[in-house]
């Protein structure tokens, strides 16, 4: 292994995007960049979707306690119904 060769190791569990959201946008420019098609909006459409639904779901996750489930306001540091911290 020469000096220029590394490795390259990425902890999705860790800061970042959800590691089903960075797939998804990864399936949708492969998609794109590899499209033998004149349109490819039909063709990607259930890829942008799938990406809609999964920041939605992200976002409802940031939105509510991990704890209780509980809806959080924004910026809130603890829950107001138990307490726990988010």
């Amino acid at each position: 292994m020469s000096d220029n060769d590394k490795t390259v190791f990425v902890n999705y569990e860790k800061g970042g995007q959800e590691p089903e959201l960075e797939r998804a946008y990864m399936e949708l420019g492969k998609a794109y960049y590899e499209g033998r098609f004149e349109d490819p909006l039909p063709e990607l459409l259930p890829l942008f979707n799938k990406i809609t639904r999964l920041k939605k779901e992200s976002e409802k996750d940031e939105n509510t306690c991990p704890h209780c489930g509980s809806e959080l306001k924004p910026g809130s540091l603890f829950c107001a119904q138990c307490g726990q911290r988010v």
